[in-house]
């Protein structure tokens, strides 16, 4: 089996103006420390310890056949989040998928969002809730089944992101203003992608995952 990379591209957004009753609000997206991956065979996954630099991480899920006896590949992406104002963060995926549908599809990949955190002393502290938007609050690590044809499913997939799509929202999350990229001013969550080895068609893909912090919901801070 040909090894398949993942290719994730996190892209910093900052928008000082989204609408005209928000024309101070900020927002900011960058690394949240360094990824980790489990379960690989040949895999390795790369990407920025420092939470000042822009997160681009680059996933190889190594072999992916019955070859590796793992029963599932894990990668954990930690992302920080940076907002004056109510928020929301979108997904979106873009890539080239083998045209045979035995090969690995983008379904094949499990993708969930989870464990929100602060950062540090500069957070925002609001007793409303950071709410990641059904079906993405799951690690799809845990929640995998095999469907009747004993094809590998999760409760959301990166063919659930093929436009962009919200994952997650809130209040704000910095007290004061944003200054791109400090180290104690946001949040993080984490973004966790998964497949588990079975037999695809041989092949590879590649595939670019975009996450976007702008204005979302108004969501009050209580």
């Amino acid at each position: 089996m040909k090894r398949r990379a993942l290719t994730i591209a996190i892209l910093s957004c900052l928008l000082a103006l989204c609408a005209a009753s928000e024309a101070r609000a900020q927002f900011d997206i960058s690394s949240g420390g360094l990824p980790t991956m489990t379960g690989s065979q040949g895999g390795t996954v790369s990407g920025s310890n420092s939470l000042t630099q822009d997160l681009v991480v680059t996933i190889n899920f190594g072999e992916v056949s019955p070859v590796n006896a793992n029963n599932i590949v894990k990668v954990t992406v930690p992302i920080a989040i940076r907002s004056t104002a109510p928020y929301q963060v979108t997904a979106s995926v873009a890539g080239a998928f083998n045209g045979n549908p035995q090969a690995v599809q983008a379904s094949d990949i499990g993708f969930g969002a989870r464990n929100i955190r602060q950062l540090g002393n500069k957070a925002q502290d609001c007793t409303t809730p950071h709410l990641f938007r059904t079906p993405f609050n799951n690690d799809p690590s845990t929640t995998v089944t095999l469907d009747t044809n004993g094809r590998a499913s999760y409760p959301s997939a990166l063919d659930d992101v093929l436009t962009s799509t919200v994952i997650l929202s809130g209040p704000r999350l910095t007290k004061g203003s944003v200054t791109k990229h400090e180290a104690d001013n946001g949040y993080i969550f984490d973004a966790i992608f998964t497949i588990k080895p079975q037999y695809y068609v041989s092949g590879t893909f590649s595939a670019t995952v975009t996450f976007t912090i702008a204005a979302g919901p108004n969501v009050i801070c209580n």
